[in-house]
């Protein structure tokens, strides 16, 4: 989307005119919006940001198509959570899709707003997370068509556990809850692992598809691949200019969720493979360690880290939550049982002191400079553990600015405090490094 002022203004006044039709026609608000999707996926094939490394490009124009695809073919849809293993859904030749990824493409075009007020006036509370409620508004409102399947996980917070199952029983749709227990352990990889098992077998009923096992070991095998070529590419980013965007990296953590396992994202692990060392030159400016979702249309947080010379975000939280710090012990060879590994020992799922480590892990990988943990509006996860995570980061060596706001949402996030509070926090980062 574009960034200049009169490009942000018609996109606004887009946005405007899908809200008007939400209750009145939803059909008309769906057309609209594919139109614009469609028109800024063939924009990424032929026009791409010449500014991103390759990867960053591909990113942008996957995560378009899986959205696209699924607002498209609603009788090939699953909707399902964000850290739900989405492999045995490719192998059957389905489109899965995650509340994080709708309510971003919704949010760039400037319709959030509309989508998060239908969701309230059915009900769901204002300080719901507002990427669910986009979802829920868009779902229940009809803009987005009943799926065939709904199928979640329960890690890693409240809207997780609620959305899904409110969304079953309005729309009458087969669901599917996968329950993950809270701490790890090879039972509890077993027990998840029968739990993937009856998901597929139901998928196979509603879809009246079948599963190719073989498929299915392909698909878990490419994840298994991209993590390990994502947790590689860590001490490689140290010094490196990543020539990303906050709308790149949520991208990216879309990819490697809804998208892991596919022949794509296999595709782009070779990009970052390649280029990094060979793309990428020095930066001198500071390196920040994110924490949660990103408010990708802040402008003043553009200005920071958005192709600065003076400040980039060198490694997102969200990319690297699948991990494991002894190794996995699953291989594709086990597919049920690895996506189950990576559910149970998600850094999301347990206490929080499994997300911190995790944190302070990726901060001493990248050589961070500092960390920003964004509060994400809803997400009492993040909120609760906030102070535990600025704790543990700076007693680690790693200075922590804790921001709140929204990451979809425009009307929750306070342009001018973000501001000057990430003004303030960089100067003092600068000011360190120096002396």
């Amino acid at each position: 989307m574009p960034d200049d002022s009169r490009g942000a203004q018609l996109i606004g006044r887009f946005g405007q005119l899908v809200d008007d039709q939400i209750e009145k026609n939803p059909l008309r608000a769906r057309r609209m919006l594919l139109a614009a999707f469609k028109a800024e996926r063939l924009r990424t094939r032929v026009l791409p940001h010449r500014e991103l490394l390759p990867s960053g490009r591909l990113d942008n124009r996957l995560t378009l198509e899986g959205v696209v695809g699924a607002l498209e073919h609603p009788d090939q849809m699953v909707l399902t959570s964000m850290f739900m293993p989405s492999e045995i859904f490719h192998a059957m030749g389905l489109y899965p899709v995650i509340a994080e990824a709708i309510g971003d493409f919704f949010s760039g075009a400037q319709a959030e707003q509309g989508f998060v007020t239908a969701a309230e006036e059915r009900s769901i509370p204002e300080s719901y997370c507002s990427y669910h409620k986009v979802l829920v508004g868009a779902t229940a409102a009809g803009v987005i068509a009943a799926p065939r399947l709904i199928a979640n996980c329960s890690v890693a917070c409240d809207a997780n556990n609620l959305t899904f199952k409110w969304l079953a029983r309005r729309l009458g749709a087969p669901h599917v809850y996968v329950d993950v227990p809270y701490d790890p352990s090879e039972d509890a990889v077993a027990y998840v692992a029968d739990e993937l098992r009856e998901l597929a077998s139901q998928a196979q009923d509603v879809f009246r598809r079948t599963l190719d096992e073989d498929a299915l070991r392909a698909c878990v095998g490419r994840s298994l691949r991209a993590l390990d070529v994502m947790e590689k590419s860590l001490p490689l980013r140290r010094g490196r200019a990543m020539q990303t965007s906050m709308t790149i990296e949520m991208m990216r953590s879309c990819s490697m969720h809804m998208l892991l396992g596919t022949p794509q994202v296999d595709a782009l692990m070779d990009m970052v493979q390649a280029e990094i060392p060979a793309q990428t030159h020095p930066f001198a400016g500071l390196n920040l360690l994110w924490c949660h979702s990103m408010p990708y249309f802040s402008v003043p947080l553009q200005k920071a880290v958005d192709h600065s010379p003076l400040a980039q975000v060198v490694t997102s939280e969200m990319c690297f939550d699948q991990w494991r710090p002894d190794g996995w012990r699953h291989g594709a060879d086990e597919p049920y049982l690895a996506m189950a590994e990576r559910l149970v020992y998600n850094s999301y799922n347990g206490p929080a002191e499994r997300r911190v480590a995790r944190l302070v892990d990726l901060a001493q990988k990248t050589h961070a400079d500092g960390a920003v943990v964004f509060c994400h509006w809803g997400c009492k996860e993040t909120l609760g553990a906030s102070q535990l995570m600025k704790s543990a980061l700076e007693e680690a060596g790693f200075p922590t600015l804790v921001l709140d706001g929204d990451g979809c949402a425009r009307r929750n996030m306070p342009e001018g405090q973000v501001a000057t509070r990430v003004q303030a926090f960089l100067e003092m980062l600068q000011s360190g490094r120096r002396s």
